[in-house]
């Protein structure tokens, strides 16, 4: 098959056909939004367990009986182990500060001082993460300045749970698209081949391969696999650019790290699978109309 003249036939199946081609990327593009949206969330959600993972954090809530020797004394403990980083001491009243200021006041104005325990926030270097914390806590939990040390591992395990929910719903995402962009391609291929049913008979009866019949099809689905995957990056982008600021308003604050949007291999490896989808839908498409 020449591949040049595949190319132009199937310009010329993609003009003929335009309409038809039209409102079956525009079906597509849906699909392949959806999901682009459920890999967004999860690079999202791998960013932040990843720095959340790389840069552990704890908290050590001291005991009420606790003298500020003992708080001292804790403190120069900590801050001499090589995986700490910082060590801050938060006081009652600084707790509850915080939280009134970061909850807007409200309601939460009312708590009284005695529901924010003193607590040492302690932050651990980068490559120290949740494990190490572990650890440390061990070590500290039994001291008598220590009521209690959180470690986040339940965090950490709800992230995790997230996370692989957010993986099954991506690889259920990814075969129902699959199968969609199939039949839509197929049938859309399908639909085309049968209107140019005589110029098929006439191309086979004057002895054209199998081959040469099927590339301009095959072209054509291809087409219509990558550009419904490319106009779902792009609208994703967009959005993504558009609603940025109140994205990273809230849901940067909570994760704790900047809000990216799906790493260039990702966006590669959708792109092509859009284009091999819709070839793939298209062969099959056609292999039944090369019989004549």
């Amino acid at each position: 098959m020449n591949f040049k003249q595949a190319v132009v036939r199937a310009r010329r199946g993609l003009r003929e056909e335009r309409r038809l081609y039209l409102i079956a990327v525009s079906s597509l593009t849906i699909a392949f939004f959806c999901v682009g949206g459920v890999l967004f969330a999860l690079s999202n959600l791998s960013a932040a367990a990843t720095r959340w993972g790389d840069t552990g954090r704890m908290s050590v809530y001291l005991s009420a009986n606790a003298t500020d020797g003992d708080v001292s004394q804790l403190r120069m403990v900590l801050e001499a182990l090589p995986e700490v980083e910082e060590v801050e001491h938060l006081r009652a009243e600084v707790a509850r500060a915080r939280f009134i200021e970061e909850s807007e006041g409200g309601e939460f104005s009312a708590l009284p001082i005695e529901a924010f325990p003193a607590s040492l926030e302690v932050s651990l270097s980068e490559g120290f993460g949740s494990q190490k914390a572990e650890e440390i806590a061990e070590r500290v939990s039994g001291l008598s300045a220590v009521d209690e040390v959180e470690t986040y591992r339940g965090w950490f395990a709800r992230l995790e749970s997230l996370m692989n929910a957010g993986q099954g719903l991506a690889l259920f995402l990814a075969l129902l698209v699959g199968l969609c962009v199939l039949a839509v391609v197929g049938n859309t291929i399908r639909l085309a081949v049968a209107r140019r049913r005589e110029e098929i008979e006439v191309l086979k009866l004057c002895g054209a391969t199998d081959s040469f019949v099927r590339g301009p099809f095959v072209l054509e689905g291809t087409f219509q696999g990558l550009a419904s995957a490319t106009l779902a990056v792009v609208l994703l982008m967009g959005a993504f650019l558009l609603l940025r600021d109140r994205i990273e308003a809230s849901l940067g604050e909570l994760v704790g790290a900047d809000v990216v949007f799906i790493d260039g291999p990702t966006v590669l490896l959708l792109l092509a699978a859009g284009a091999v989808v819709g070839a793939l839908g298209s062969a099959l498409s056609v292999r039944r109309y090369l019989a004549v």
